[in-house]
């Protein structure tokens, strides 16, 4: 097997697209704009988030095919959710009682845009109205108190594994734990991620609708690890610690419930909307976030799901994924893939939710490792490959500095297959235009 040969989907994410009306609203205070963005989603859910300056009034007009289009003041940004049918569009409604320039910052375009920012120009005077600071409304669901900012569910999912377009090999459904944000609905793989300004105080409530117990904790930041009941519920209070990326979990059963799929991660950003790792950091242009994992199918995954005991001295790990996929769907997905126009700098946050150790090889580039399981560095470290060790977490920066397509692909042979399909485990594109 030569290491260096990848082959990815022709489907890339140039076949999506999104474009914004203008990149420049001009109006009087007091008064209304609009912009709007609009574009084909290709079949995938796509995100686009942008910064609420402070002193500028947002809301959401009308739309056609979103998931999600709704102003999160809290956590400083405006979302945009495409629902996977096509074509979608929305409108953004601005204003602002006092004059200035205010830019509206892309921090988060899961397919090429241009342009990417908007800037608002508003004339004439009067005083600021700052933007709602109240808490979003918790997560659905018919089941706990409703009263958090958050609510997960913790119950059964699936995963599923797409064959290898060269071979046909490899496809199959995985059952899983995981963490969800609608009650009664499939999991996500890993759990939906969390994001908090550093300093600030939110509430995640955690429901059990399996019938074992379980819990929840943010490594390094929680220390309850009180069991869930069957059908109970639990409310954490969490004070955002430093701005980093954290990962959370079931810490239950020596580790066993959180390699069913019992993990996610954490983003505390240093300001609302900040695109910085922390305040003094160098400022991305676009982020991604890698949870990397492995799952030992036969001996740990399955006979946990069915109620018998697991052997934790035998793991023997034969499936590995990025972000919940395997190698060829996460070289075509937008959201994983660090894509961009030469010149752009990524800040690229990782977690490794595995039992094994992973080492990340990046073409195309070198890297700036910038922390290590939530050490910043001083010195910031040129590497082509980090290691990122089992329940740890790391930051990099990366710039593209070429145009063309180069693979991530990991310096073990066996974490790039799937139950020994290649390309099946840990991968991604690095795309430059």
């Amino acid at each position: 097997m030569t290491l260096g040969v990848f082959i990815w989907p022709a489907s890339s994410a140039n076949a999506a697209n999104a474009s914004l009306s203008t990149s420049t609203v001009d109006i009087a205070a007091g008064e209304n704009g609009t912009w709007t963005i609009s574009g084909n989603d290709s079949g995938n859910q796509r995100e686009f988030r942008w910064s609420l300056p402070s002193g500028l009034n947002i809301s959401t007009g009308s739309s056609s095919n979103l998931n999600r289009f709704r102003v999160r003041s809290d956590r400083g940004y405006l979302q945009v959710e495409s629902d996977g049918r096509g074509s979608f569009s929305g409108t953004v409604n601005v204003s602002s009682s006092s004059s200035g320039t205010y830019t509206m910052q892309n921090t988060r375009a899961e397919i090429s845009m241009n342009p990417r920012d908007v800037t608002v120009n508003v004339g004439g005077g009067g005083s600021t109205t700052p933007p709602p600071t109240d808490p979003p409304p918790p997560s659905g669901g018919g089941t706990g108190s409703g009263t958090a900012d958050y609510t997960f569910y913790i119950d059964n999912g699936l995963v599923n594994i797409t064959a290898s377009p060269d071979t046909g090999n490899g496809a199959t459904t995985i059952s899983v734990w995981g963490y969800g944000d609608v009650a009664g609905a499939n999991t996500t793989f890993p759990g939906p991620a969390i994001e908090a300004v550093e300093g600030t105080t939110f509430t995640i409530e955690v429901v059990n609708n399996l019938n074992q117990n379980h819990n929840f904790v943010i490594e390094g930041v929680t220390s309850d690890t009180t069991a869930i009941p069957p059908g109970g519920s639990r409310i954490y209070t969490i004070n955002a610690p430093a701005a980093g990326i954290y990962s959370y979990g079931d810490t239950l059963a020596n580790g066993v419930n959180q390699a069913a799929g019992l993990f996610g991660a954490m983003i505390v950003r240093p300001s609302a909307g900040s695109t910085r790792a922390w305040s003094n950091a160098p400022s991305a242009n676009q982020e991604r976030l890698w949870v990397i994992n492995d799952v030992d199918k036969p001996n740990w995954l399955d006979r946990t799901l069915a109620g018998n005991s697991v052997n934790t001295a035998n793991y023997r790990p034969n499936y590995f994924f990025m972000n919940g996929m395997n190698g060829f769907q996460a070289m075509g997905d937008a959201a994983t893939n660090v894509e961009g126009n030469v010149g752009e700098l990524f800040l690229v946050r990782i977690v490794n939710a595995g039992q094994f150790d992973q080492s990340l090889h990046w073409h195309g580039n070198h890297f700036r490792v910038i922390s290590r399981n939530g050490n910043r560095l001083n010195a910031f470290e040129w590497q082509d490959t980090i290691n990122v060790k089992a329940g740890s977490t790391a930051m990099v920066l990366y710039q593209i500095v070429q145009p063309g397509h180069f693979p991530m692909h990991v310096h073990t042979a066996q974490m790039e297959t799937g139950n020994g399909v290649y390309l099946n485990g840990t991968a991604a594109m690095i795309i430059g235009h």
